[in-house]
């Protein structure tokens, strides 16, 4: 194949095609504006292509929806329990009062 089209430029093909799925470099992020939206595309294109699952599209997108809602709630969780031992930092005994800080009135 190569030797009877040695003057082809394939990588040229190539560029042409990904300028045309990317609208020549435009971000997806440019296409869809909500994060939600994008990052349920991402999973289907990603369930979509993988030729395991064999999914039909109408099951890849409920599927797409179903893991970002688990994505979320497990960030969720990390953002609470972050946020939670950051206040509980601010109540900790601090070492130069040897005990909890003062509190003062009017603050």
């Amino acid at each position: 194949m190569a030797s009877a089209d040695s003057g082809h430029n394939y990588a040229a093909d190539i560029a042409d095609l990904l300028g045309s799925l990317t609208d020549n470099g435009r971000s997806l992020r440019s296409f869809v504006n909500h994060p939600q939206e994008l990052g349920i595309c991402i999973l289907t294109a990603g369930l979509l292509a993988n030729s395991k699952l064999s999914l039909r599209p109408e099951d890849a997108i409920k599927s797409s929806f179903e893991i970002y809602a688990s994505i979320q709630g497990h960030v969720s969780n990390y953002q609470n329990m972050k946020f939670a031992s950051t206040v509980n930092d601010v109540f900790a005994p601090h070492s130069e009062w040897g005990q909890r800080p003062p509190e003062t009135d009017q603050d």
